[in-house]
């Protein structure tokens, strides 16, 4: 797939453009050198076709909300600005090299005491983010983020719930991913803290085992898996 030019996506004067990152279903994401403070930061963009869906643009803003609300949490991807240019809300956030998922996809060893600091970094933030009235909803390899150091963040709060804040999702909608959704929020039940620790073992299972618990074919397959099939032992995968 040939490079997203960076003329396709227009931000405030103090951010340069560097390259496009990656794309996801409400947003794309940059990287940019923030001129005024020198340092390299990541930039989320709500897609250009969401920009009049008030529900994309209120989970936009709740992303934000989520992680600024835990700033300083080290194992938190840091939030340093918001806003919006020329109609397209954005968010920008420290600069990170990789995911827990791109590790999982280079199908290398991962040392046993890497996989458990990475686990323990994941379950501190969560635990931040609970006692915060804040549940995540989406934790996966893909939203648990690594700085040159391996140091681990947590990322995409987009669909997290806030608990002050009335439920933008209405009642048996489906939020998350498949392969790492809870047995109540396949069943289209609220997601709660549990939902988030059982989404980390699912993860955690993978780390260790190189493989998901459960497979399957189709979402709906997948979710059902996590409500009916027994949980397997690392040494049946």
């Amino acid at each position: 797939m040939p490079p997203v030019p960076t003329a396709s996506i227009r931000l405030p004067d103090r951010y340069r453009v560097l390259r496009h990152i990656a794309n996801g279903g409400m947003a794309s994401v940059w990287e940019a050198c923030d001129e005024l403070l020198r340092r390299d930061v990541a930039v989320k963009v709500l897609a250009a076709h969401l920009t009049e869906d008030d529900t994309a643009r209120v989970r936009f803003q709740r992303e934000a909300r989520a992680a600024a609300g835990l700033s300083g949490h080290p194992h938190v991807v840091t939030i340093y600005d918001i806003g919006e240019h020329e109609g397209r809300s954005f968010i920008v956030m420290e600069r990170m090299e990789r995911s827990i998922a791109d590790v999982l996809i280079a199908s290398e060893p991962i040392p046993v005491d890497l996989a458990m600091r990475w686990l323990r970094e994941a379950a501190s933030a969560l635990d931040a983010a609970h006692e915060a009235g804040i549940v995540h909803r989406d934790v996966k390899p893909a939203n648990m983020l690594l700085d040159r150091r391996d140091r681990l963040a947590l990322a995409d709060f987009g669909i997290a719930r806030l608990a002050y804040e009335s439920q933008v999702t209405a009642t048996g909608t489906l939020l998350g991913t498949s392969s790492y959704i809870s047995p109540e929020q396949a069943l289209g039940e609220p997601a709660t803290s549990a939902s988030d620790r059982y989404a980390l073992a699912v993860v955690a299972f993978q780390l260790l085992t190189g493989v998901k618990p459960f497979i399957a074919e189709h979402f709906a397959a997948q979710a059902r898996a996590h409500i009916e099939e027994p949980p397997p032992t690392a040494s049946s995968r």
